[in-house]
């Protein structure tokens, strides 16, 4: 799939997020042990169930891994399932920015979920710079286990449903809005509302939290941008940039800080 990013820093994540497409939402696949059908409708249902009826025992205790370890225990676990719930968390973890989880971090923590397994595998070496950088902050805080299921959510209903593979295709202009609408009806929250969206379609929509996503919709950014933009806000920031993009050519990026002072002085993320 191939895509690129201004900031070469983050080029190994979206790499690896272009891996998780071919694999995972393309095929049945896996990333750390190609062959291996992982990212399967048997799996997947079966961790999507773990999540959903262990809601309140995954709120409870500080260690977030902890909490997640004590509600897969059991010898009916299999070792996909475990697998699984690590390459979930590998995608996770491809958003979070440096500044939020080193890469040592992420690794230890989708480890550690690997080694549950009674035939624990690792992260392969060639996808281990992909959780160097990290490509955004996600926010404020949200439950481990709320980034997994987003991520298992998508995939489990993209195999059920039997989903157009062409809502993949990055030379489509209508992809990206046919896949934004898949993802709306899994009703998706906060941060990773947003993570999908970009490691997907990261030329269409934005890497920023919903709430920036929002001061950037309502700015006002003439005399950049005129006329009568549409209301949906991943339509209308896809709108601004392309008239922004004029005007800054060179590595474009609504952080940068010509830009952010138009939507956001006070600079918050």
């Amino acid at each position: 799939m191939g895509a690129k990013r201004p900031d070469p820093a983050c080029q190994p994540a979206y790499d690896a997020a272009d891996l998780w497409i071919d694999r995972a939402l393309s095929d049945c696949d896996s990333l750390f042990t190609p062959g291996v059908p992982i990212w399967s409708l048997e799996p997947l249902a079966e961790a999507r169930a773990l999540l959903v009826n262990n809601r309140d025992a995954l709120k409870k205790g500080d260690d977030c891994l902890g909490r997640l370890e004590r509600v897969m225990e059991g010898s009916s676990r299999s070792p996909e399932l475990y697998q699984l719930m690590g390459e979930a968390a590998y995608v996770a973890y491809l958003i979070i920015h440096k500044g939020a989880r080193t890469q040592d971090t992420k690794i230890k923590n989708i480890n550690r979920i690997l080694g549950w397994s009674c035939k624990p595998v690792e992260i392969p070496d060639c996808l281990r710079d992909g959780l160097a950088n990290g490509i955004m902050a996600p926010g404020r805080f949200v439950y481990f286990e709320r980034r997994l299921d987003a991520i298992i959510r998508l995939a489990e209903r993209w195999k059920r449903v039997g989903a157009d593979v062409a809502m993949l295709d990055r030379c489509n202009p209508e992809s990206p809005w046919r896949f934004q609408e898949f993802l709306a009806n899994l009703k998706v929250r906060d941060a990773w509302q947003v993570a999908p969206l970009h490691l997907v379609h990261p030329d269409t929509f934005e890497p920023l939290v919903w709430s920036n996503k929002e001061k950037v919709a309502a700015a006002k950014f003439h005399p950049y941008v005129t006329g009568a933009l549409p209301e949906e806000v991943n339509r209308r920031i896809h709108r601004i940039r392309a008239k922004l993009e004029r005007e800054f050519p060179e590595g474009f990026d609504f952080y940068g800080p010509r830009i952010r002072r138009m939507w956001n002085d006070k600079r918050k993320n």
